[in-house]
């Protein structure tokens, strides 16, 4: 199974753009830009290096969903208001061209009204239909949709989303039919029905501190590879058991997960999108888990609370296990 995070990965993010890089820039076809240029819905984007595939995504003024999610309470009709127009625009976006649904690079706008998406510039016959990926995104959805009211929401897609029939027009069907149930809205005979909009009164922002840590890091060139941040003195890393493969810890906060915007991305299925962080606070390194579905351990103790790393110890991330070197 292709994942769309196997094209693409992330070289620096701030407020204004972002900047990202082709895994194959042999993949790169110029004509979806085109496509992007006439879609509303698309973030702008401009091809930096064609040859390395380095292309620049604007989302200046924007917030993404993961940020939005985190400051906004849903009352009544409004999650379903919100939730309409979301999957609309990701039906009509992903139609003719390869989007990424990771709600990190889904953005929203301030007032929660109009939504963008990010289209990864590839060639048609890399490019299918991605169930699965749609499917764990509405999962990450459900799971960090806030209500006091509307319940209900939050049930139906997790039920949905992990069944057979999925989809995104019957998510929207069903999301009609629970909020007339719900929440009947009273039609008089004569009056021609208006489609209701969100809108919050008050504008949400980027929660810098999350979203943009990276923004003070540096990019720099470490045997040939562009990395981010000034490289930790210690240099601790991680190998993979199974594979020996080596994974440089670079920073003080090393975020491990599914998702292109992960400081160690493991592209497995066992693995969360966001799924552990590694600290380095006071010379020392810690591991916590990041409420990853398949958790994470530590020497085989699961990993609940922060807990101190040492040579030589057995991180196990879902299905994948390494061994932590505190010094290279």
């Amino acid at each position: 199974m292709i994942d769309l995070n196997d094209w693409i990965r992330v070289l620096s993010k701030n407020p204004s753009v972002l900047e990202t890089i082709l895994n194959d820039p042999m993949k790169l076809d110029l004509s979806v830009f085109d496509k992007m240029a006439h879609d509303d819905f698309s973030l702008r984007s401009a091809l930096h290096d064609p040859k390395r595939g380095i292309i620049h995504y604007s989302i200046e003024g924007l917030v993404s969903l993961e940020d939005f999610l985190n400051q906004v309470t849903f009352e009544d009709r409004e999650g379903y208001l919100f939730l309409d127009q979301l999957f609309e625009t990701a039906i009509a976006v992903n139609r003719n061209k390869p989007v990424l649904f990771d709600p990190s690079y889904v953005f929203v706008s301030p007032y929660g009204d109009k939504f963008y998406f990010l289209v990864v510039p590839i060639m048609l016959e890399e490019w299918m239909f991605q169930k699965e990926q749609i499917s764990s995104w509405v999962q990450y959805l459900s799971k960090h949709f806030k209500t006091h009211t509307a319940y209900e929401i939050i049930g139906y897609m997790l039920s949905l989303s992990q069944s057979d029939e999925f989809s995104l027009p019957n998510l929207i069907s069903g999301l009609v039919n629970l909020k007339d149930h719900y929440y009947p809205k009273k039609r008089h005979f004569f009056s021609i029905p208006k489609k209701e909009r969100f809108y919050l009164k008050e504008p949400v922002h980027s929660l810098y501190y999350d979203a943009y840590s990276s923004a003070s890091k540096v990019v720099h060139e470490e045997n040939g590879t562009q990395v981010l941040g000034e490289p930790l003195v210690g240099k601790a890393y991680l190998i993979q058991e199974d594979t020996q493969e080596k994974f440089m810890i670079q920073f003080e906060s090393t975020v491990v997960g599914r998702t292109v915007s992960c400081d160690i991305q493991l592209l497995e299925d066992s693995i969360s999108l966001k799924h552990a962080e590694i600290l380095y606070e006071n010379q020392r390194y810690y591991i916590k888990d990041l409420k990853s579905r398949n958790k994470t351990f530590l020497n085989g103790k699961q990993v609940i609370r922060k807990m101190r790393l040492k040579e030589g110890m057995r991180i196990q991330f879902g299905n994948i296990n390494f061994i932590f070197h505190e010094t290279g």
